[in-house]
């Protein structure tokens, strides 16, 4: 079996990323819903600390928010080398990939470029 193209790898990288990104936002709608019921919750809980967990709780969401920017700085990093070995790719250039790769190559730069819009 070949070893995998770089323009492979490439692709692998950004889809990887975005997987990342769409995982630490479904965390961080689940954190946000935990906050809005304890916050709804009257008095306090059987052991007494629901400020304590509203204030865990809103931590726990400024942790997760500040993975973000530098999230999306590593995948813009990624995204611009996989675009640059699609475009060596596309004029012959690369490094022989398949145009299975190409095509994959394409799908994830549009998928990533349409996730940094939203």
């Amino acid at each position: 079996m070949a070893p995998p193209s770089q323009l492979s790898i490439a692709t692998g990288s950004v889809i990887r990323l975005l997987k990342e990104e769409t995982s630490y936002r479904t965390e961080l709608e689940g954190q946000r819903k935990r906050l809005r019921i304890l916050e709804a919750e009257s008095g306090d809980d059987e052991e007494g600390n629901r400020a304590w967990n509203i204030g865990q709780q809103a931590r726990a969401i400024q942790e997760t928010e500040a993975v973000f920017g530098p999230l999306r700085e590593r995948i813009n990093t990624a995204l611009g080398g996989l675009e640059s070995l699609l475009q060596a790719s596309e004029e012959g250039r690369g490094d022989g990939s398949s145009e299975e790769e190409i095509e994959k190559a394409r799908g994830a730069v549009e998928k990533a470029k349409s996730a940094a819009s939203a």
